[in-house]
Order: structure tokens, then C-alpha cells, then sequence
């Protein structure tokens, strides 16, 4: 764990509650035990954590980027989708506890809270600094590489659906807001009753927002058995 977050948590409780999840405690835990032992409240803080660090993180990598560039980068490397991603790939899973009602595997949900959890108990453990290191080191090419990443989503949703229902998915955009130089779209995908939304600075970016959205949607059904 030390290697994947580039560093080594020196509290052993604190690393504890980081990498136990509710699930862990089981349905008889009171609040003052789900407080005490699990990472709800980190995951709390994680998610703010995270999110600094990237708007830090994705300022020096992309000076030249306007705001609403920025915010759309964030977006993808803070999702669910993105943060699951990475705890697999960083092999996290065997260090983390989570309750046998969670199946074999499990949710991207779980991995990004986990992930979430774990970045906040770096900040707590060694600092700003310390926190900002890990989730460069965790996220690594892909701060570079967000907003070609984001694109790709509309491709990465349309081999999805050609692979599971012969068919391509259905987007609508408009403009919802935004000035004559900056403008704002909201974009809509629907593929066999499935349905996200999401938002950008060009029709083309809403949809690819709103593509992550329903590839999020639909990697969780397809880990929980939930028919397509």
C-alpha cells in the first residue's frame, strides 16, 4: 500500500479505519462502532482531499486550460468509474476489509470510497504535501492525459452498446447556460431504458460527461447481476 500512495501510513489505527468499510462491522454495529471503526467520515474528507489535489494537480499540468477545461478534468478523474479503476490496478483490494455481502467483487462504489478513505488517512497521517504526492502518484498519466480520456468515453459507450445490444446509444444535447464565449450543454444518453446525464462546455464534451455517467451506471449492473 506504501508504494501505491507513495506513502506509508505510521498510525496503525488510522490506516485501520481507512481501509475498513461499514460492510465490515455487520448489521448489529451501533453508530458510536461505525464511527469508531469504519471510514465513512474519512471517505468524507477524501473526497475534498481529492479533489484539491487534482485542481492543484491538473493547474500545473495544463497551464494553458480555461476553467471550465479544468473542472471538466477534475470530473473524470474524480469519478467513480476513474477511482475503481485505479484501486484495481494498484491491486488494493487484498489490504482492504469489506463485509462477505459484498460478493467476490466488489463494487465500484466500495473501491472509491476505499480509495477515498485511504487519501484522506495519508492527509491526516503526513499532511497536504504528503496527500498531494499520493494522488499524483495514484492518478500518475492520466493527469496529463484527462481531457483526451473524457473524450474517449462516447467511444468506449458506443462498443458497449454494439457489444450487448446490437445498437448505438441515443444522445440529445442543448445549451442550458454559460456566455457567448464560455457556454454550457447539457447532453442525455439512453440505451435500453438505461439513461445519464452531463454537462460541458461543447456538445461534444456534455456527451462524453454523460457517456462516463451511463458507463458508470452500467459497470455497477453488470457487477450486481441487475439484467441490461
Amino acid at each position: 500500500m506504501a508504494q501505491a500512495l507513495g506513502h506509508r501510513i505510521s498510525d496503525p489505527a488510522l490506516l485501520d479505519r481507512a481501509r475498513t468499510h461499514t460492510s465490515r462491522l455487520g448489521a448489529q454495529a451501533t453508530p458510536a462502532d461505525k464511527r469508531a471503526g469504519a471510514n465513512e467520515r474519512l471517505e468524507f474528507l477524501g473526497d475534498a482531499i481529492l479533489g484539491a489535489a487534482l485542481a492543484d494537480l491538473l493547474c500545473t499540468a495544463h497551464p494553458e486550460a480555461d476553467e471550465g477545461t479544468l473542472s471538466r478534468m477534475k470530473s473524470t478523474l474524480a469519478s467513480r468509474a476513474t477511482l475503481a479503476k485505479r484501486f484495481d490496478e494498484l491491486d488494493l483490494a487484498p489490504v482492504c476489509n469489506v463485509g462477505d455481502q459484498m460478493g467476490k467483487e466488489w463494487p465500484g462504489s466500495v473501491k472509491a470510497n476505499l480509495m477515498e478513505a485511504l487519501l484522506c488517512a495519508v492527509y491526516l497521517d503526513g499532511g497536504w504535501l504528503a496527500a498531494r504526492n499520493a494522488v499524483a502518484q495514484v492518478m500518475g498519466p492520466l493527469l496529463v492525459a484527462a481531457d483526451s480520456a473524457a473524450q474517449d468515453n462516447r467511444q468506449r459507450l458506443q462498443e458497449w452498446c454494439l457489444a450487448h445490444h446490437q445498437r448505438l446509444p441515443e444522445y440529445t444535447c442543448e445549451r442550458t447556460g454559460g456566455s457567448h464565449h464560455a457556454p454550457e450543454f447539457t447532453a442525455g444518453v439512453t440505451i435500453a431504458g438505461h439513461s445519464a446525464q452531463g454537462q460541458g462546455g461543447s456538445r461534444r464534451r456534455a456527451e462524453a460527461a454523460a457517456a462516463l455517467a451511463l458507463l458508470g451506471i452500467l459497470g455497477e449492473e453488470s457487477k450486481t447481476g441487475t439484467p441490461k
